[in-house]
């Protein structure tokens, strides 16, 4: 077994107290978790992560690899080192990267992305806990009665976050959905991957333009925003004007408690809710198939909170 390389790894989540010469110490080598994307810097998801294995008194080494694609292949082979626990897949890399592992969980073959890869022997396994996330961002918003769930969507963004989208929406048998994305390739090559699996659903993509977009939404009673406008303060990916009454909306912004997209569709009588809580779920099921333990949910929510700056009474969670 070969040491643990320092080279941008992150060794605080050692014991202050451990000795490395100890005996005892040697005989339990950190374990290491990559997070592999192309930019990679401080994020929530590596925060509740490291607060989760503290609090579970798991020693971690949480690494940030930055990998363009072409080096992909060779940061996911790397992944087979016994020291390695598994991996966190960041943009860009989330469909490419479940090409490169041994088996797939079902989230993640039916939305053809992984964005946590758990090392089981020499075997590497793809999962999609971005799915849990979305699912329950869903039920947190959506009516639970039988027959008043919406038939008719609106998917702003066409990445890895908006895979996980398409994927939750096409099992729940949406009726339509269209997909709407700044570069229409992108929406375009997003529904090809679903065209078999949604057969039950009509599946568009479309041009981002104000009378497209204002089309789908007068039929439309859900939108969902994976498309990262929100983020910055103030922006807003679809004009208020444009906004029917009684939306359902889920917002995957994580950054502030309330956006503007937000703020509209409540003040029309609607039902909105950030990214927080499905991150939350989403992080929990990322510990869980890591670590074989449940998560520490509050200690999630307490960290998560931390790294945004929100008063943690603030933070979203599903069930709201």
């Amino acid at each position: 077994m070969r040491p643990l390389q320092r080279s941008g790894a992150d060794d605080s989540m050692g014991s202050p107290e451990s000795n490395p010469s100890d005996p005892v110490h040697a005989s339990r080598p950190v374990q290491r978790l990559p997070i592999i994307g192309q930019s990679v810097a401080t994020s929530p998801a590596e925060a509740v992560q490291r607060a989760a294995f503290e609090a579970a008194e798991i020693e971690v080494a949480i690494e940030r690899w930055e990998r363009k694609p072409h080096q992909l292949a060779d940061a996911v082979a790397e992944l087979r080192d016994s020291q390695v626990i598994g991996a966190l897949i960041a943009a860009p890399h989330k469909e490419r990267a479940a090409a490169m592992v041994d088996t797939l969980s079902d989230d993640a073959r039916a939305s053809g992305a992984v964005n946590l890869i758990v090392r089981d022997g020499e075997r590497l396994r793809g999962h999609n806990t971005d799915l849990d996330g979305v699912r329950a961002g869903l039920a947190s918003i959506l009516p639970a009665a039988p027959g008043k769930a919406p038939r008719h969507a609106v998917l702003l963004g066409a990445g890895g976050g908006a895979r996980a989208v398409v994927t939750v929406l096409i099992g729940s048998g949406i009726g339509r959905l269209a997909v709407f994305n700044r570069h229409l390739h992108k929406a375009e090559a997003l529904v090809a991957h679903f065209a078999r699996s949604a057969r039950q659903t009509e599946l568009r993509a479309l041009p981002w333009h104000e009378t497209f977009i204002g089309s789908e939404l007068g039929k439309a009673n859900l939108v969902i925003n994976a498309s990262g406008i929100g983020v910055e303060e103030g922006e807003t990916p679809i004009p208020a004007d444009l906004l029917p009454a009684d939306l359902y909306l889920l917002d995957l912004v994580l950054n502030h408690e309330l956006t503007p997209l937000m703020r509209e569709v409540r003040a029309r009588g609607g039902t909105a809710a950030n990214g927080q809580g499905s991150m939350l779920v989403a992080s929990g099921e990322t510990f869980r198939l890591l670590t074989g333990r449940a998560a520490p949910d509050e200690v999630l929510r307490t960290a998560l909170a931390a790294e945004l700056g929100l008063p943690e009474e603030r933070l979203a969670v599903v069930g709201d």
